[in-house]
């Protein structure tokens, strides 16, 4: 069984640990250490898509980081939250490798609802929309 919503939530997870933590960010193989209490309960078909995205985003971050920071009108990367960041960086990723990208939106919205503040959802769901 394939939970695309919860495989998300992780990968937010680790992404946001990597983005505040330079630490984390040092050794990717702490990450998928099969004690970390974020990946509890994810099987192997989650995991592959865990690491795909992760392992994306920190293979192209900067690429990434341009085509957001483009697409910021009267905003700096830096000026948003680590979850915004982080939820757009994961968005454009999975685009990368799923052509469902309306649903890929609308999940990153939902999670945008849940974990970041107020209004957030509005500006992810603009630059998503522009990039994906």
């Amino acid at each position: 069984m394939f939970r695309i919503k919860f495989s998300r939530e992780i990968i937010l997870k680790i992404l946001y640990q990597i983005d505040v933590n330079k630490e984390f960010n040092q050794d990717i193989n702490y990450i998928f250490n099969k004690d970390n209490l974020i990946l509890k309960g994810v099987n192997n078909i989650e995991m592959d898509f865990i690491k795909k995205i992760v392992n994306y985003v920190k293979e192209n971050r900067d690429e990434i980081d341009s085509v957001i920071s483009k697409n910021l009108i009267g905003w700096k990367l830096e000026r948003l939250t680590p979850i915004d960041r982080t939820l757009l960086r994961m968005g454009i990723a999975e685009s990368k490798f799923n052509d469902k990208k309306a649903v890929i939106i609308d999940d990153i919205i939902r999670i945008a609802k849940k974990y970041s503040e107020k209004d957030s959802f509005k500006i992810i769901n603009a630059i998503l929309d522009k990039v994906i």
